[in-house]
This record gives C-alpha cells, structure tokens and sequence, in this order.
C-alpha cells in the first residue's frame, strides 16, 4: 500500500546521485581538451601533467565515495534500521524531544564518522601527494572534535527548539522555523569571522607596509572605507590561495589568506581586494543573502510537505509522524532540490565574479587582476578545461579562462579611458 512511497524516495535520491555522477563523468572526460588561449601559459608541461594526475585522482575518488555514501543511505533505509533506532530511543525515554535527539544524533555521528574517514583519506593521501596539505593529524583530529562539539552544542540546541515548536505551536511551526532559520543565517553573515573562524584559525590584522599602503591608496581612490583587514593563517591547513568579504554594513571585513600574500605580488593581491570591493560596491553581499532568504524558504516548503504526509512514515516501518525521521529525509530529499536551486543561483553568483572582475580591471589594473587569476589557477591546480554543462550546474565561479576572456575584451578600453584621463 504504501511502496509508492519507497519508491519516491528511492527514485529521487538514486536519481539524483546518477545524475551527478554523470555530469562529473562528462566533466571528466573532458580533460583533454586543448588549453584556451589565454590560459596557455598558466601551467608548464610538467605541472599540466600533475594537474591531470591530480584531477583524475580527485574525480575517482570523488566518485567512489558518492557511491559508498550512496550504497549506505541505501542500506540504513531499506533495512529498517530507522525504526530499530525509533523504537531503542522510545525505550529510554518517555520524552519526545529527548527522543527525537538520540534518535538524530545516532544519524549524525554515522555520518560524521564516515565523512572523516573520506576527510582523512582526502587530506593525507590525494591533497598530501600533490603537496597541498600542510595539516597535521593533530590539527586535522582537533578540527574534527571541534566540529562536533560546535554541532552537538548549537545543532542540538536549535533541534531541541524546533522540537518544541513542533509540538505546540500547529501550522505557526513552519514559520517560526523560516523566522529562526533566517536570523541565524543574518547572524552568521554578521559574526562568522569574528566568533567562529577564531576557533579553527589565528587572524591577525594586516602588518604596515608597502601591501597596505597599495591597499589604502586605492580603497580611497574609490571612496571605500575599509573598517578591517585580517590576514588568516590558512597555510597550517593548506598551500592553496584565496580571500572573501563578510558581513557588511559597520561589521564588513576583508579576510587574506596567508599563502595569497606569500605567493602573489602586491599589484595582484590588490588588485583580488579590488574584486572583493567590487562586490561589495554592487551589493553582491546583500543579494547573496537575500538570496540564501529565498532558497531556505525553499527548504522550509519542502520540510512543510514531507512532514504532513503520514505514508512516508509509515512506508519505512514507523507507526506514526515522527519529526526525527522527517529531518533526515527532508535531509535525504533536498539533493533535487540543490540541483535546481543550485542551476539557477550559481548562473547569478557568477554574473557577480564578472561584475567583480570588470570592476578590479576598470578601477585598478586589468593586468594586475589576469595576472592574480592566472596565479590562483596554477596554484590551486584549478580545472581550466571544465565541461560547459558541468559549469552551469556546479560552478559558482566562471571557470578562470572565461573570466580572463571578459577581462581581456574591457582592457584595451580601460587603458584607453585612463590614457584620456591623464591627457585631460
């Protein structure tokens, strides 16, 4: 009677996952396609065949866990492994909402202990071999505890308040849900830097010297107030480059790694910081948000529909609703969601990098930021040849040689503007 159920769920989670492992084999196969011009002298030939190996080292691997993860939900559905751990949790307590956490963190921490077995194996094997890891197994441990502990505390807190509201509030539930959901996700916008990055990594403010002194320079050339930048030592994790902007308003902040101020020149890490502005000039920070709003009122319909219907339930051997297994399928079935959210908010966020792009090479220096491009993408192994459809789906970035294309087509008339600006 209730099969169909099964089968729904089965459907869309097997779908899903075949879906992106097809797209990640057509990516895949597309490796050896011949570099874009304007990329060619990014990777020497020794380090193009690295970046190869590296790439279908990644992508076996990538794939064999997304098929063991795979294989495991599979087993923990069918197998009524649910309703085993329902019915051992409702023996140890009469309380609902005790009972629905036991019953949840039994699901987190099988998932949390395969996952670091893939994070482990990740780290000192694949990202080890090609000299990207700099962790320690004592900082790689210590982040994993952390991570559980942060998760047991805050996570366990907020489900043990949705359990309450489950309870007594009826349909008001769902909203109360978006409203504490959406303030959370404010919250973390506003305070992420300054309460939770500390407690996996040391950030120090920028040192005085020619660095700053560029950066200061061009912030007030186009009348940006830079409240803070923080440089974050991120090369005790990784040798990989990056930066971003967070927050906004009074509590923005500009965050460089390290290994960007290590490996790149000044021109180039300013001309990174002029695309972090940029973003923020165009209100990227604020759409960004409005959009994740958006999304997870999304996720909040999708809560809505799974838990008001009893045939899930009582399709995978439960006697009733309970809110415990809803999450984890609720979990389970936003996969699809994700592909069609992700299709559409990716193709915005990377209508954003070239809006940031344009705005570093008309403000700064076209060359300084193609330059900074190029050295991301040789330092960071980064993917040069991705398949087309691939892109759309998963990238939130452009891919490096499209970004230095767009640049390339603006350059000559940002020179020419700033040679009529000089003459003027």
């Amino acid at each position: 009677m209730y099969a169909g159920y099964v089968i729904l769920v089965l459907v869309l989670f097997l779908g899903t996952t075949i879906f992106q492992i097809t797209i990640s084999v057509l990516n895949y196969k597309n490796r050896f396609q011949t570099l874009p011009e304007s990329v060619s002298d990014v990777y020497e030939e020794k380090k193009y065949k690295n970046w190869l190996s590296y790439f279908m080292d990644n992508f076996k691997f990538q794939t064999l866990q997304s098929v063991l993860n795979t294989i495991f939900i599979l087993i923990l559905l069918v197998t009524g492994f649910f309703p085993f751990i329902y019915g051992l949790t409702n023996e140890l307590t009469s309380s609902v909402e005790v009972m629905t956490l036991l019953f949840v963190f039994v699901y987190f921490l099988l998932s949390f202990i395969t996952e670091s077995f893939f994070s482990y194996y990740q780290l000192f094997t694949i990202e080890e071999k090609y000299g990207f890891n700099k962790t320690t197994k004592k900082t790689f441990f210590l982040d994993k505890l952390k991570g559980f502990l942060l998760s047991i505390i805050l996570g366990g807190g907020l489900l043990y308040l949705i359990c309450i509201l489950f309870a007594s509030v009826g349909f008001m539930f769902y909203l109360y849900v978006y409203l504490i959901l959406s303030t959370i996700t404010v919250l973390i916008n506003l305070l992420y830097v300054k309460l939770f990055v500390p407690i996996f990594n040391k950030l120090k403010p920028l040192e005085e010297g020619p660095l700053k002194e560029e950066i200061m320079s061009f912030a007030k050339s186009v009348g940006y107030e830079i409240n803070k930048i923080s440089v974050i030592d991120a090369s005790k994790r990784s040798s990989k480059l990056n930066a971003y902007f967070t927050g906004f308003g009074k509590m923005k902040q500009i965050v460089l790694y390290d290994t960007l101020i290590e490996k790149m020149t000044v021109e180039e890490i300013v001309a990174v910081l002029a695309h972090e502005i940029g973003h923020n000039k165009h209100k990227h920070i604020i759409s960004g948000l409005i959009q994740s709003l958006v999304v997870l009122a999304g996720y909040v319909f999708a809560l809505y529909f799974i838990l008001n219907i009893e045939g899930f339930y009582l399709a995978f051997g439960f006697d009733q609703i309970f809110l415990g297994f809803g999450l984890i399928l609720f979990l389970l079935l936003l996969s699809p969601l994700e592909v069609l959210l992700g299709f559409l908010f990716n193709s915005i966020s990377r209508v954003h990098e070239y809006q940031a792009d344009l705005y570093s090479a008309k403000h700064y220096s076209g060359k300084a930021m193609v330059s900074a491009l190029k050295n991301i993408a040789r330092n960071n192994f980064s993917n040069l040849t991705p398949h087309p459809t691939y892109v759309k789906l998963t990238y939130s970035h452009p891919p490096i040689p499209d970004r230095i294309k767009a640049i390339e087509a603006i350059y000559p008339r940002v020179v020419e503007n700033a040679e009529i600006e000089d003459n003027a």
